[in-house]
């Protein structure tokens, strides 16, 4: 991390401001040391270069996504490497993109870096946050390849518990989930809401408990005990199996309806909040591909999905949720 990177921060528990120690240097970057809260007197350690910014003790339920993101982070990038994934990807872009990225923004649950990339590209200062100390490292790899280390600062921290000045972002971005997996996500909302500059605009992606290939699938199948539970809850938990481990590991996580996500938005304070969604006719797939382009009907399944994508019903259907909303 780099010192003006202390302009930013504030302590995740009480937002008071954060005072840099025993620091460690290599050229203009601290490497180690102590941030301690001049408010509360909380210490948070630096490490590898990473300001590592959750909640002390640690939560149990934040102990449990650590271990699920550190043991994946290592296949994320080949399990994603398929074409509804990238097809996914390519829309995430757009609509970045279409948000006109400047100056410094945030991405919250960065995972293994592809955004911050991205954002780094189009001349964004970019605080690239996430809970796994693994995804970041995984991120510093693939920003250092690209030559974008200087545009780009890596935190610990959870998505509901943002450790962060008012009104320092120009922008924010949420992709692919990191709400789906924050216990307390609605005061996640609301910290971005505070984070955010006046006219700043949030981008975010949720699953979707509505999406529609999932309720097509359920009952094509008659597997009315997957149903009872779905229509009993929005909690489930996502699983996946880790070389060398006999057990899979089991992320929580919390599904959105549009209307409630929505109706959190607007309740976290954000204005002008529009719904969207993608992979309306494709479900997502979580496993390795040699290719990247989709192919034969699915092509065409995206094709008619590009022009539904903003129409009701069919924005509010999507394995994800895109929300767009301002400050």
């Amino acid at each position: 991390m780099r010192e003006e990177l202390l302009d930013l921060l504030a302590c995740p528990f009480c937002q008071g401001e954060l005072k840099l120690e025993s620091a460690s240097r290599r050229g203009s970057e601290v490497i180690k040391g102590r941030l301690t809260c001049l408010s509360c007197g909380t210490t948070y350690p630096v490490e590898e270069g990473i300001p590592r910014l959750l909640a002390q003790p640690c939560p149990r339920a934040y102990r449990a996504l650590m271990a699920y993101y550190d043991a994946y982070a290592p296949l994320m990038d080949r399990n994603y490497h398929n074409p509804r994934i990238a097809y996914m990807r390519e829309v995430e872009d757009a609509c970045i993109r279409s948000t006109r990225p400047s100056g410094t923004v945030l991405d919250i649950g960065c995972g293994t870096g592809r955004q911050a990339v991205l954002l780094a590209e189009l001349g964004c200062r970019v605080v690239a946050t996430d809970i796994s100390v693994g995804m970041l490292l995984e991120a510093r790899r693939r920003l250092h390849a690209r030559g974008l280390d200087d545009r780009v600062e890596l935190v610990q921290a959870s998505a509901d518990a943002l450790p962060f000045r008012p009104e320092v972002f120009d922008r924010a971005y949420s992709i692919f989930g990191a709400f789906n997996h924050a216990p307390r996500w609605f005061r996640g909302l609301r910290q971005v809401h505070e984070a955010l500059k006046a006219g700043g605009t949030f981008l975010m992606t949720v699953l979707n408990r509505l999406q529609l290939t999932w309720w097509a699938d359920i009952v094509l199948k008659r597997d009315k005990k997957s149903l009872r539970r779905r229509l009993a809850t929005d909690l489930c938990y996502i699983k996946v199996r880790v070389p060398g481990r006999k057990k899979k590991l089991k992320l929580w996580t919390k599904l959105f309806s549009p209307a409630e996500l929505r109706k959190a938005l607007r309740s976290a304070g954000f204005r002008a909040v529009r719904i969207s969604s993608v992979l309306i006719f494709l479900r997502p797939k979580f496993s390795y591909t040699p290719h990247t382009d989709l192919r034969g009907p699915e092509l065409g399944l995206a094709r008619l999905e590009e022009k539904l994508r903003w129409l009701p019903p069919f924005s509010y259907l999507g394995a994800y949720l895109i929300a767009l909303a301002g400050k």
